[in-house]
């Protein structure tokens, strides 16, 4: 009878989702709300902070009036400082950390106050929402989004579970694209660097057709070569290479209803930089608790395995120099499609969004950092080899309804829909599917995984006027989902597991803001987030593969949202206090001759901090900017197994990194126009980001090495550029850049102790560049 239920549960949602998505076409004799706005400018005072609007509570809001820990990016901001993807934002955001993860396709590891996600497996949920057009990703795979045609970003701190839903528990990042403009127009965008930089961008708006269709087309494209070399060959490694062609086309269905329809298809084909071998001997015999470096001392191959001819070596060489055996590649093909339909039910506004996306993404690299082993005169091979082919697809659909109840409460409700379906096979390599990893060419791992995932949820919050100036915000949110998975086993050991199992939880927020005068807001809060329980993708036995549960986050904050001076000063500070209970963690331990990673609830942590978000503007040309914040994460308790008395745990928290959390991150820039004629005008700007040292492994590094530790740095940008407006030319924008001026080489971007080996991956260091951008 409970499944039966179940069923008739997901039929009656399916229905009223897609029913959902027709209605506003059936409601066009309604009267046409206005169209939502993204972190753009509203009223801009020239001598003054632009007033920027959000739409964080999927309302439109005056920042300042946001009772969220919300940071905004608009297109000017984006463009002066030369950002390129989703991972440059967090040199403007306190206690925000974002790295592109190379082995999956264009993915991000993302971290916000502490709560991070890294991992490339799509059995596990990410902790980051990121949000597209409106459109939730279900996985991090594509999820570092190039720049390009953006309108806005927003930014939210803390978990966002109420309105955003499964897996925001640290917060979200929102994108949204520009519309058709229905004018005859053009943007051509061109820009050349270092490693042989080369990208190119072009958007194209179409007249109207009739008064009903406007349309849009957009091309990018993104070219490099590594900032490594090959050391054997002296060639550089390969860069990016990525393009990614669309369109939207915009329809007024009446003075009632617009529909906007985009869709675009990408295909990637980078090469990332080798990764770094960052093991040490450990003594032991492998298969019995060694490692690669044992391995080849084992052998007769001496430290061809160790660090000390990977980042003890390369460190000195400032990470230039790769011990390339094997060219790293991370492909991605997608088709990704959204429909975003708005219209009025009498006094509310009705939205639906319906989201597709598609894409198939590989990875084949030497995993170790190992240089060639030679095993015959004149033969060397790869030391590991991972070979991985993902698909991965999903629908979503999401109606929701807003407006005034009264003069005083307002609200915004809903109800959505996700399924994603994704399965991993081996990825071709010496002409065969044999594995999924490989040593010496000989197969080790060799499995065929997949999972079949349908999340439901209904929301509803409102805003409450209790008096002129104070406000109660209460919301809440029930989420339910059913994850389906299997796993085949061929190498080493063969079998065959499936397992069910659904997950549900409530959700909600409380927020009491106050504003004493028009200049300022004070407010409290307290959220839940959740994300979703699940299934170990990388089980290497039946017994293994789950189910861990879900993990939850209650976060409570404060906040004061100020303005001086007539609104030349702004200052936002924020203090944050988090528990996170039944917290998802990995676990390295022994399988068979080597070692398995699996996730369980191991953890509880308290979370603790403070942000602090500047702004000002003296002078109607020159903008300052700074924020910062600190950070404390501490686990509670960490347990796992006591192998030795069987039913009982150790608590091992003391041996455990709460990882990506940097006790200090802080940044500043300054933005300063001169007007050099009544058409052209320069503009300087100058940015300075530092973080503190974070640690990206789970496991403590125990020989004193700290190869668990990211080290401290800081990077100094700039640029200037000249704007000249015209009548046939609208705008012509040429600019130079400088990216991490003081610092040249490249860093440590990441490390990660997977037991049979320690390896880290590196990020570019200094790079330069020149760019033009011109409008008709």
């Amino acid at each position: 009878m409970k499944q039966l239920a179940r069923a008739n549960r997901a039929r009656f949602f399916k229905l009223l989702m897609i029913g959902g998505a027709l209605v506003p076409a059936a409601a066009m004799a309604q009267s046409q709300p206005a169209d939502a706005q993204g972190a753009g400018e509203g009223q801009t005072d020239t001598s003054g902070i632009d007033n920027i609007v959000v739409t964080a509570r999927f309302r439109n809001e005056k920042l300042q009036d946001t009772p969220l820990s919300v940071s905004a990016l608009n297109a000017n901001i984006i463009q002066n400082s030369v950002l390129l993807d989703v991972q440059n934002i967090q040199k403007f955001l306190p206690n925000v950390q974002l790295a592109r993860v190379s082995f999956a396709g264009n993915a991000l590891a993302a971290s916000i106050r502490g709560v991070s996600f890294a991992d490339l497996e799509k059995t596990f949920d990410p902790a980051i929402g990121i949000s597209i057009d409106g459109v939730f990703l279900g996985t991090n795979t594509g999820a570092n989004v190039d720049f390009f045609d953006l309108e806005s970003v927003e930014v939210l701190r803390g978990p966002q579970g109420t309105l955003y839903g499964r897996n925001t528990i640290g917060g979200t990042i929102s994108m949204r694209r520009t519309k058709p403009t229905g004018e005859l127009g053009a943007t051509l965008h061109g820009r050349y660097g270092s490693y042989g930089t080369y990208d190119l961008d072009a958007v194209v708006n179409l007249p109207k057709i009739g008064d009903i269709a406007s349309i849009k087309l957009f091309g990018l494209l993104r070219k490099s070569d590594s900032f490594t070399r090959n050391r054997y060959t002296g060639e550089r490694e390969k860069g990016r290479d990525f393009w990614n062609i669309g369109g939207s086309m915009l329809l007024d269905l009446g003075p009632d209803t617009t529909a906007l329809l985009s869709v675009d298809y990408q295909k990637d084909r980078s090469g990332y930089p080798s990764t770094i071998n960052l093991t040490q001997a450990s003594g032991l015999p492998f298969g019995a608790g060694g490692n690669i470096c044992d391995f080849t001392l084992a052998i007769g191959l001496g430290d061809l395995g160790c660090a000390s001819q990977g980042y003890l070596k390369q460190a000195k060489e400032n990470y230039t120099l790769a011990n390339t055996s094997l060219p790293f590649r991370s492909f991605i093909d997608g088709v990704n499609g959204s429909l975003e339909i708005n219209t009025k039910l009498g006094g509310f506004k009705l939205t639906a969004i319906t989201g597709y996306r598609n894409t198939n993404d590989s990875l084949l690299e030497e995993n170790t950092g190992a240089p060639p082993i030679p095993v015959a005169p004149g033969v060397a091979l790869p030391l590991f080899v991972a070979a991985r082919d993902q698909s991965y697809k999903q629908f979503s659909q999401e109606v929701r309804i807003s407006g005034n109840l009264t003069d005083r409460i307002d609200i915004v409700a809903g109800a959505y829909y996700l399924h994603t379906n994704y399965f991993i096979k081996p990825y071709p390599y010496n002409g065969a599917r044999a594995a999924q990893a490989y040593i010496l060419n000989g197969p080790v791992q060799n499995f065929t995984a997949g999972q079949r995932l349908d999340s439901f949820a209904v929301f509803a919050e409102s805003i409450i006027k209790l008096g002129s100036n104070v406000r109660l915000t209460v919301g809440g949110r029930y989420t339910w989902e059913t994850k389906d998975f299997n796993i085949d086993f061929t190498v080493p050991g063969a079998f065959s597991a499936k397992a069910k199992k659904t997950f549900s939880d409530p959700t909600g927020r409380v927020i009491l803001d106050w504003k004493p005068n028009p200049d300022t807001m004070l407010y409290a809060s307290w959220s839940r987030g959740f994300r979703s329980g699940g299934f170990n993708g990388r089980a290497t036995s039946a017994t293994s593969i789950g189910p861990y549960n879900p993990e939850k986050v209650d976060s409570y904050e404060a906040g004061v949202k100020s303005e001086f001076f007539g609104g030349k000063l702004r200052l936002n500070p924020t203090a944050f206090w988090v528990n996170y209970n039944n917290k998802q963690e990995d676990i390295i331990r022994a399988a068979g001759a080597g070692t398995e990673t699996i996730v369980e609830n191991a953890a509880s942590a308290r979370i603790w901090g403070l942000e602090l978000e500047m702004q000002a503007r003296p002078t109607p040309d020159l903008t300052l900017r700074a924020s910062g914040g600190y950070l404390n994460g501490r686990y509670k308790t960490f347990l796992i197994p006591n192998l030795a008395n069987p039913g009982t745990f150790i608590d091992v928290s003391s041996q455990r990194n709460f990882r990506r959390a940097p006790k200090v991150s802080f940044n500043a820039g300054v933005d300063y126009g001169m007007q050099v004629s009544s058409a052209d005008r320069v503009t300087f700007t100058l940015d300075y980001a530092f973080i503190d040292d974070l640690t990206a492994s789970p496991l403590a590094d125990t020989t004193g090495a700290r190869r668990d530790v990211i080290p401290a740095y800081g990077t100094l940008d700039a640029s200037i550029a000249l704007l000249h407006e015209g009548s046939a030319i609208k705008n012509l924008r040429v600019s130079a850049y400088a990216r991490d001026l003081l610092n040249k080489g490249g860093r440590l971007a990441n490390v990660l102790d997977a037991g049979l080996f320690y390896f880290g991956v590196v990020a570019p260091r200094q790079q330069f560049g020149i760019e033009a951008t011109v409008k008709f």
